[in-house]
């Protein structure tokens, strides 16, 4: 009678090297997947100005395309106030002017445009005429 002894480690255990491959597959489809988020996904962001000339604080929001708003801040009566990060929502940016929760104006500016003027919006010192009047400070 013989006895045939196999080596150990000559044999491939198939059940692991199937894990394995899943294991390399599945990390490089992440990566790619991450690298393409990472580079491409992101939004631009902008620093914008706003030439608030009117006698009175007035919140400044970015009306998007979908009807969101994103809101910019306070800009202070007779001052030029700076934001800084706003995600730029691409070709039209929609200023929203309000004081005390009313809407005063809303305009949109074209991107190019707003470039031009260095990314300056600026809010007209009429605009809160009627409120002043009304003795709003």
């Amino acid at each position: 009678m013989s006895v045939r002894l196999r080596s150990a480690g000559t044999a491939i255990d198939r059940p692991v090297l199937a894990a394995a491959l899943l294991a390399v597959v599945v990390t490089a489809v992440g990566t790619l997947w991450l690298g393409q988020a990472a580079l491409g996904g992101r939004p631009d962001y902008r620093t914008v100005r706003v030439d608030n000339q009117a006698a009175l604080p007035l919140q400044v929001d970015v009306a998007g395309a979908d009807g969101g708003r994103l809101g910019l801040g306070l800009a202070g009566p007779g001052a030029t106030t700076t934001f800084r990060e706003i995600a730029d929502p691409g070709g039209t940016w929609t200023f929203v002017v309000s004081y005390g929760g009313r809407e005063l104006l809303r305009q949109p500016v074209s991107a190019k445009d707003l470039a031009g003027r260095d990314w300056t919006f600026q809010i007209p010192g009429d605009i809160t005429m009627k409120l002043e009047r009304q003795g709003y400070r």
